[in-house]
């Protein structure tokens, strides 16, 4: 397939440290090809910005016409606008490219000082812009010179959502906390996304920032993941970030991404930072099956099975409640790693091992409660978003699914599949055990062991099998 190809208007660092530069690395580590659109060409050194050199609106229009000539554009970062024929121009060209993905990082004063951008400008980018593009990514500063809001990141991205923007990611990396936190809002939903700051200063990371969203939205992912992975990304170039020049310079390193550089994701700012202390369970959890009913669980039990999950549905709090205890009561007294799904606290009445929770439920638990009474906790995952949400509560385990086409139940993401269940397996690296779920079957589980994951999770598989004790041997079997 044709790599996508990112749009990047913005100006040209001659010391090579941010902007243009940083934009063209940052797409080409993330498989995409770079059309690089040149606004300026700025005069600056770690003394300051002396001069913003802005290119003519021809030249900038001439451009951008070469870069559409041969080549489809698949989303467009925007950096540094000069002046206001610049804004203007930008406008024209995003009026030529509809339903295509736009990041706007606005950069307007250089970190190192001197000649920042007209106010004319930033009111332009507020009145005119903020409509067309898909995500805004300010930092403090810059919510600050774009809405007169200092302080409150939720207010500041109200504003600028009154005003038309679609998303905006408010960057916390200036804020006198501990954490790095960002604040990501639009109409479906709105989140925290908090790392331990590392002790190094390092240029460019909001181009990079900027420049990775856009390329992962050219590739088509979900703009939370785009975020998610983004803040990975530079992270990662962080900590891999060494001296050039008077400066420390943002690592574009093809090394793979570590537990470490992905971020923790929260809904509420008093829970940024908290995490909970969940009992460990078995590192490698086995043959996982899923079902419905007390009675399954009985003969799965006594078939050999360790690990097993009765999910209840659709039935009333009396009849779950029932279902539960005549679970436990099919243990026989065995050592099984018996979880509940969803209904944690008749978990915690009934003494049962441990809690799966998908991340619907995650809003409503109380996680503290299920902590304190010693009960193990699942999270199912989808995205890397949602990976995030599960590091932030340090689960007992974490569940990865769909693998496959699963007719199971109604899952509006796509099938994950072997290569990035692969993924996970290396960046969890044996930290959270982990569950592959969602059509799986004997062949399926063959094909998935060899990638190191711990368990494999199933319903159909074993409960509509012609023999379900001859398939509960085979895939024990499989699996020992």
């Amino acid at each position: 397939m044709a790599k996508p190809a990112v749009l990047l208007i913005g100006g040209l660092d001659p010391q090579g440290c941010a902007g243009i530069a940083a934009d063209i690395a940052t797409v080409q580590h993330h498989g995409c090809h770079a059309l690089p659109l040149i606004t300026a060409m700025t005069e600056q050194s770690s003394a300051g910005l002396t001069a913003l050199g802005a290119i003519s609106p021809a030249k900038m229009m001439a451009q951008f016409e070469n870069c559409r000539a041969d080549f489809d554009i698949a989303a467009v970062k925007i950096g540094l606008i000069p002046n206001l024929a610049t804004a203007e121009s930008i406008k024209t060209i995003l009026e030529q490219l509809d339903d295509v993905p736009v990041v706007l990082d606005p950069v307007l004063a250089s970190s190192s000082g001197g000649e920042a951008v007209s106010s004319g400008v930033q009111a332009y980018i507020c009145t005119e812009l903020l409509p067309k593009i898909t995500l805004l990514t300010p930092n403090l500063p810059e919510m600050s010179l774009l809405t007169g809001v200092t302080g409150s990141v939720e207010q500041g991205a109200s504003e600028l959502r009154q005003a038309g923007l679609n998303a905006c990611l408010l960057k916390g990396g200036h804020s006198d906390t501990g954490f790095a936190t960002d604040y990501f809002v639009f109409d479906e939903a709105e989140f925290y996304c908090y790392q331990e700051k590392q002790d190094k200063q390092v240029r460019g990371t909001g181009c990079v920032m900027a420049s990775s969203i856009a390329a992962h939205l050219a590739c088509g992912q979900d703009i939370r993941d785009a975020v998610v992975l983004a803040k990975a990304y530079v992270s990662r170039g962080i900590r891999l970030a060494e001296p050039v020049g008077p400066y420390q310079v943002i690592a574009h390193s093809r090394e793979p991404m570590q537990l470490e550089d992905i971020p923790k994701l929260c809904y509420q700012p008093d829970l940024i930072g908290q995490q909970f202390e969940f009992p460990a369970c078995p590192s490698r959890l086995g043959i996982y099956p899923v079902v419905d009913n007390s009675d399954w669980i009985k003969k799965l039990v006594d078939e050999g099975i360790q690990t097993i999950q009765l999910r209840v549905k659709d039935r009333n709090e009396d009849e779950t409640r029932q279902q539960i205890t005549e679970a436990l009561s099919h243990l026989n007294g065995n050592r099984i790693s018996f979880f509940v799904n969803d209904h944690w606290q008749m978990a915690i009445e009934a003494g049962a091992y441990g809690v799966h929770l998908g991340q619907e439920d995650l809003h409503d638990a109380n996680l503290q409660t299920i902590a304190d009474a010693g009960l193990r906790l699942g999270i199912s995952t989808h995205s890397y978003w949602e990976l995030a949400r599960a590091l932030a509560v340090n689960p007992s385990y974490i569940a990865l699914g769909p693998i496959y086409e699963t007719t199971s139940k109604q899952m509006p993401f796509s099938p994950q599949g072997i290569e990035r269940l692969q993924q996970w397996v290396n960046i969890l690296n044996g930290r959270y055990p982990l569950v592959a779920i969602g059509g799986i079957n004997h062949e399926r589980a063959r094909e998935l062991k060899p990638t190191g994951v711990g368990s494999v999770a199933m319903i159909t598989a074993i409960t509509l099998a012609e023999d379900y004790r001859a398939a509960t041997r085979e895939l024990l079997t499989l699996w020992s």
